[in-house]
Formats: C-alpha cells, structure tokens, sequence
C-alpha cells in the first residue's frame, strides 16, 4: 500500500513563482528606451510643425506687403519687381516689405504680376524653413493672388496651404 503513494505534494489554489532580477531589470530598461524614443520623436514632430505654421503665417504676411508695396512703386510709374536683382526686387522694396510686414526672413521674388500688382511666385527663407508661394490664378482665369498655394519645406515639404 506504501507504494501507491505519489512522491509529489499537490497543493491547490495560486501558486506564485519568483522570477529572475534581470529579465525585469532588462523589462524596465527595453520600456523605457521605448517610452523616450517615442516620445523624442513626439517632440521633434511638434517642434518642426510649429516652426513651419509660423513660417506659413510670416509668409502670408509678406505677400499682402509685396502687393502693398508693389502698389507704392506702380504709384510712383515704377515696378517692385527686377529681374536683374539677385533677390528680384528693386532697390530699396526689400527694406519697405521687411518694415511693412515686420518679418525678419528673406524674401526673393521671382515672378510679378503687372497687370493686377501681384506677386506670382515667391520665397521666404526663415532659419531653417523655407515657404515657396506659387499663384496659379492667371492659369486659371481668375485674377492673380486669388487662388495661389503655400508650400512648406524643412528639408521636406510639412504643410501646404492654399492662399486666401
């Protein structure tokens, strides 16, 4: 009869087991590399997002002061724009759109407009965001700066936006 008996001991109910210090010491570790690539990545995202809505913004602003001040120049039997010019404006529009707009970017305009005073194509460099405007009214039979896009680069396009 003594050998019918099981060697083991069976205990009912939860039975709990101790793991091994390093596999949760390397869990700990592996969650959190994870946790701050992510959110290193959030950040930069943000960062580059906000710099670019604020590029965009600048931009627009410097578009309504290239058409104020082309405007000015026209009032004065003169064109804003000069093709000879390594930044394409004539001499001393750059300084009027920079105060009119109080942006401190670089503007370079490399299409203009006559008939309707507007700038067709343009870019404003600020740090390390560069926003290209590109009207596409006149193609369209519509009035230049009606319908135009904003694109957006840092390093890649971000954002585009179509012109009010």
């Amino acid at each position: 009869m003594a050998e019918n008996k099981p060697n083991e001991v069976y205990v009912e109910g939860t039975q709990f087991y101790r793991r091994s210090g390093a596999a949760d010491i390397l869990r700990i570790v592996l969650i959190t590399a994870v946790t701050l690539i992510c959110l290193s990545i959030l950040s930069i995202w943000a960062i580059a997002d906000a710099g670019a809505r604020q590029a965009y913004k600048e931009a627009r602003d410097i578009r309504r002061a290239l058409r104020v001040v082309g405007t000015e120049y026209y009032g004065g039997m003169q064109s804003i724009y000069d093709p000879g010019a390594l930044n394409g404006l004539a001499d001393g529009a750059a300084d009027k759109v920079a105060e009119i707009s109080t942006r401190t970017g670089d503007v370079i305009l490399y299409s203009w407009d006559e008939a309707n005073n507007a700038p067709l194509q343009f870019e404003y460099r600020k740090g390390l965001y560069r926003v290209i405007y590109t009207d596409y009214g006149s193609s369209n039979n519509v009035s230049s700066g009606v319908e135009g896009d904003f694109s957006v680069y840092y390093s890649f396009e971000i954002l585009r936006y179509e012109a009010e």
